[in-house]
């Protein structure tokens, strides 16, 4: 992997860059990849070899794409940018250490079925695939034949296309047939900013960030639909365009087959941009087939069509946007840029107004369902269709952005790359109201600073709040301003107040949070389970066995349920529960501010959370 990777960090500024800045950006790159090697020999305590290797790599092609945006001898075209697309996905997929995850399991198994059984009976596939995956159930609600035949709830058509792959190179022949997506799919997003008047210059300056970031970067490099979906609907948006019926045609039948919930996006494409009441009928006729056809094999039913009740959209919404865990703000900020051309909205490329207003219809039935922002796979899964269309917002407001905001957005999203390449299995963490960055403060200090960070999944206070900062950070982005040095004070000094309120006891405990100090007991319900933010999770104490917390003083309020009946001991008092079948409040005094020892004496007892009163 090392010799693969530096041979492609000396292959990509080749591809694009010329002359003088060819040189500069190959002087820069051994200049940070030496002083990484004194850091790493005389200044670290024994890294972890792994992750400070990625971190490098990540550095390194970040100046390659700093050296693409502002180079003055640049060999650009959409060709060149999803050569260098393919080349950086075919790393991501060699040194990412995963396992197939989510629904890949299922897709793959499919992809088997159809090649060595030419059916779509699974029953042969469970117990042993090609993923390695022995433990997959069959999920509730999957369709059965008549003679016991097996089926999965996913379409086959993302199967089939990763089938050729499949047959030649296994898993990760599979797993490039959806890196050359991504790269067909960078190439047809600058081919589209190139048809909308976009500058080569600001389609330079972007295109790292929308090809190498989060989320394209994640689901271009595993076996979901969603890319192969983006590329699809960017094809469409270009041949409503051009008038040209092969391209979209085909494009948006294809969208709906990877899955139904594209069938939205489809209608509503063909109810925007069909000029005449005939060309919509004759499109209606196109895509009713694939369409009957995916409602019959989903598993969705009609009801989920009715409206919800309003101030679940609203949720819905600011929990796309600024979910700690999988909001755009925390965990692809660059398409922030994007939303901001929404305050220009009339002044907006036509194919701008046109994805957006097409992915009306999906985003209203997006909206309610909490799982767009909470479900089991990388952030944003819902949302990487419509990160062309954003991105070619940002290309549009990319001179307008200042400097500033810039640079924390390349930070930040330098960041996420890093930690998502080197631990790939904390993109499918179970949303529990905490985020990466939270749970490591809160672990490292043992102090709540989860609670900083906004969450839709276990709203707390910082949720609304964090809506209102990014609405307004959204407006300030639309309006030009210079003074990089203010806004980076600015942020700099956000972070220093936030880690200095986070160090103080918070007023709610949730006792499965990784702050708490846990001796012993476990999580109920346990990871895993289907729905669990429904419940009221908790952690179950049995006799002898304590969690440890810093707490503030005061009268607080105990939510617990026990079913045996419990004595607890806190603050230096005992306190009896009751059985009981439901949860039940128990109020409690700390006497100090601190850290606090909840020790169950006898009896067992599952803990929900304490409140200050």
């Amino acid at each position: 992997m090392i010799a693969a990777t530096c041979a492609a960090l000396a292959v990509l500024p080749l591809v694009v860059l010329r002359g003088a800045t060819l040189v500069r950006c190959y002087a820069a790159q051994l200049t940070v990849a030496l002083f990484a090697w004194i850091v790493w020999r005389r200044l670290l305590p024994a890294p972890d070899a792994r992750f400070a290797f990625i971190a490098l790599a990540v550095i390194e092609v970040s100046i390659f794409a700093l050296f693409l945006a502002r180079g003055r001898r640049v060999r650009w075209s959409a060709n060149h940018a999803a050569v260098v697309a393919a080349i950086v996905y075919a790393l991501v997929i060699m040194a990412t250490s995963w396992k197939v995850d989510g629904d890949e399991p299922y897709y793959l198994m499919i992809t088997e079925s159809i090649l060595h059984d030419t059916d779509l009976d699974l029953r042969n596939q469970y117990g042993h695939t090609a993923s390695g995956r022995n433990d997959l159930p069959a999920l509730e609600g999957d369709r059965t034949g008549p003679n016991g035949e097996q089926y999965s709830r996913h379409p086959p058509f993302l199967s089939l296309l990763m089938l050729p792959g499949f047959a030649i190179g296994g898993l990760h022949g599979a797993l490039a047939v959806i890196a050359i997506f991504g790269a067909l799919l960078v190439r047809s997003t600058i081919r589209w900013m190139e048809d909308e008047g976009i500058p080569d210059s600001s389609a330079r300056a972007v295109f790292p960030l929308f090809a190498f970031a989060p989320p394209v970067l994640f689901y271009a490099t595993r076996m979901w639909p969603e890319v192969p979906a983006a590329f699809f609907f960017v094809e469409a948006l270009r041949g409503v365009r051009a008038h040209r019926d092969k391209r979209w045609v085909p494009a948006l039948i294809a969208l709906v087959a990877l899955k139904l919930r594209f069938g939205l996006v489809a209608i509503g494409l063909v109810l925007v941009r069909m000029r005449t009441w005939r060309q919509r009928v004759i499109a209606a006729a196109i895509l009713a087939v694939p369409l009957v056809i995916m409602w019959r094999l989903s598993v969705h039913q009609w009801w989920e069509l009715l409206p919800a009740h309003p101030l679940t959209y609203v949720r819905g919404l600011f929990g796309l946007l600024v979910d700690g865990r999988s909001g755009i703000a925390f965990q692809a900020p660059f398409y922030l840029v994007g939303l901001a051309a929404l305050v220009r909205w009339r002044k907006t490329p036509r194919g701008f107004r046109t994805g957006l207003i097409a992915s009306l219809l999906y985003l209203f039935y997006l909206l309610p369902r909490q799982e767009s922002f909470s479900n089991y796979a990388p952030p944003l899964r819902y949302l990487v269709f419509l990160m062309p269309v954003l991105a070619l917002g940002a290309a549009w407001m990319w001179e307008r952005i200042p400097r500033g905001a810039i640079a924390i957005i390349a930070a930040w999203s330098t960041g996420l790359v890093i930690h998502g390449i080197a631990f790939p299995y904390r993109l499918f963490l179970e949303a529990n109201g905490e985020n990466a960055i939270g749970e490591w403060l809160s672990r490292l200090y043992a102090s709540d600073f989860s609670r900083l960070f906004p969450s839709f999944v276990r709203e707390n206070h910082a949720a609304w709040i964090g809506a209102a900062v990014v609405v307004a950070v959204i407006v300030f982005l639309s309006r030009r301003a210079e003074s990089p040095s203010l806004q980076m004070a600015v942020f700099t000094l956000v972070i220093a107040v936030g880690f200095k309120y986070g160090r103080l006891p918070a007023a709610r405990v949730e006792f499965e949070d990784a702050h708490v100090t846990r001796d012993g007991g476990h999580l109920e319900p346990p990871t895993g389970t289907a729905n669990r933010r429904a419940h009221r999770a908790g952690w179950v104490l049995e006799g002898g066995q304590s969690l440890t917390f810093l707490a503030r003083a005061g009268t607080h309020h105990l939510h617990a349920i026990t079913g045996l009946g419990a004595v607890i001991e806190i603050g230096g008092h005992a306190y009896r529960i009751d059985p009981s079948l439901s949860h039940r409040t128990v109020r409690v005094t700390i006497p100090e501010q601190g850290p606090v020892t909840l020790r169950c004496v006898s009896g067992a007892v599952n803990l929900d959370r304490l409140e200050l009163r």
